[in-house]
């Protein structure tokens, strides 16, 4: 739109929005700031003028100025047909450009948000562009197993092999490859070979996590709860990684992965479902935890929740949880 790339901020929560973030926005002094996929309170940054493009379940009453918060929950009470924020990015480039070919970019999102029967419309617009990338039924379970899926992990190991940098490689190299998807996948071009490194890296990484995990994890067989502990790795966001990929293996249970490696005597807990295959609302079942589990903060989808709590309440966590499901 603009002719130039955005000054990035990739942020991890809504905790984020820190003073130094903002001290950062005050220097830069933007026209107009755009936070996606982030569920914010738009007062935090009701000083600059933009907006907050969001898909998640989020409490708070929300009152806007300056900035706008925008989500479809807020007319669409059904999760699941709530589309994620990559599809309204779509849908809105496709509206301004409709010569773009970048539908493929939208599709890793829609697939990592498990809503791809809900967003068929992308990915028959990217078969009719890219017929070689999609040779599957359109489902989520047949587009997650497909090079969508391999796409999904390349994106992230950016952010997991090199934090805030390698987030800015992954989408940099998405932008230079907007045309040409192979170019991304083969890593031909300066920012997609780096995104290729992190991937090959971050693949080697969660082998050997994932070899751990049968021999380690806790089986609550009665309940379906499986609860694993991964061994301290060098990449960031393991959890979130890893209980995606153990989700795949066990679609009928609540996979839960902690990492108790986070500062000032937190953890980290990732929490998935599949969603088609097990009825247990994540966001409710978080919502009765926290009466009895003060420190827990967090959110997300129905089928995908991240927490942060205090490590001294960690067994209360677990204990509450197994006796709510």
């Amino acid at each position: 739109m603009t002719g130039s790339y955005p000054i990035l901020f990739p942020l991890r929560g809504a905790n984020s929005i820190n003073k130094r973030l903002l001290s950062s926005l005050k220097v830069i002094n933007p026209e107009l700031t755009v936070t996606l996929d982030l569920s914010i309170d738009p007062k935090k940054l009701n000083i600059f003028n933009g907006f907050i493009l969001d898909h998640h379940i989020f409490g708070q009453d929300i009152k806007t100025s300056n900035m706008l918060y925008l989500n479809p929950r807020f007319f669409e009470k059904s999760d699941n047909k709530v589309v994620p924020t990559s599809f309204m990015i779509y849908k809105v480039l496709k509206k301004m450009f409709p010569e773009e070919g970048a539908s493929w970019i939208g599709c890793i999102g829609v697939t990592e948000d498990h809503r791809v029967e809900a967003c068929k419309e992308i990915f028959e617009d990217t078969e009719k562009n890219y017929p070689n990338l999609i040779k599957t039924k359109i489902t989520q379970e047949d587009i997650e197993n497909s090079i969508f899926g391999i796409m999904w992990d390349m994106v992230r190991s950016g952010r997991m092999v090199k934090g805030e940098e390698g987030t800015k490689t992954s989408v940099l190299s998405l932008i230079e490859c907007k045309d040409r998807p192979d170019q991304f996948i083969n890593g031909l071009t300066t920012n997609s070979y780096s995104v290729k490194k992190f991937y090959e890296k971050m693949v080697s990484e969660i082998e050997n996590s994932l070899n751990d995990f049968e021999k380690t994890a806790t089986f609550y067989r009665d309940k379906k709860v499986v609860v694993f502990e991964p061994k301290k790795v060098n990449l960031s966001g393991i959890t979130s990684f890893l209980s995606d990929k153990i989700r795949k293996m066990y679609p009928e249970w609540i996979v839960c992965v902690v990492n108790r490696n986070q500062r000032g005597g937190k953890v980290k807990i990732s929490i998935r479902i599949e969603q088609n295959k097990r009825e247990t609302n994540l966001v409710e079942l978080l919502e009765k935890i926290k009466i009895n589990v003060p420190s827990a903060i967090g959110g997300g989808h129905k089928s995908a929740i991240g927490i942060n709590m205090d490590i001294d309440e960690l067994n209360n966590f677990f204990e509450e949880l197994l006796a709510s499901v």
